[in-house]
């Protein structure tokens, strides 16, 4: 019987260990994505990488989730200069 409460014991070890590494897994890819979130935004100094600031590489797959973003990033782009100019029209 001591034989099969040792596997048991290695068996929920195991587990746990299985766990943590899942855990710091997925803590790994959450660092990454934020990293490669902040190195295209402006706020974030020290983390932009010139090439991929602005609106230039508007047609680059997103770094963190291979995602094709251009039309969707392209329209946020003509919506917000929309907004400005009618904000500026509103001004002026």
């Amino acid at each position: 019987m001591e034989h099969h409460d040792r596997a048991d014991e290695l068996e929920q070890e195991a587990d746990h260990a299985k766990e943590s590494s899942e855990r710091l897994e997925q803590d790994v890819e959450d660092a990454r994505s934020e990293w490669e979130a902040k190195k295209s935004d402006e706020s974030a100094p020290g983390a932009v990488e010139p090439e991929a600031a602005g609106p230039h590489n508007i047609e680059d797959e997103d770094p963190a989730t291979g995602e094709s973003k251009g039309e969707e990033r392209q329209d946020e782009v003509e919506a917000a200069a929309e907004a400005d100019a009618e904000r500026d029209d509103e001004e002026g």
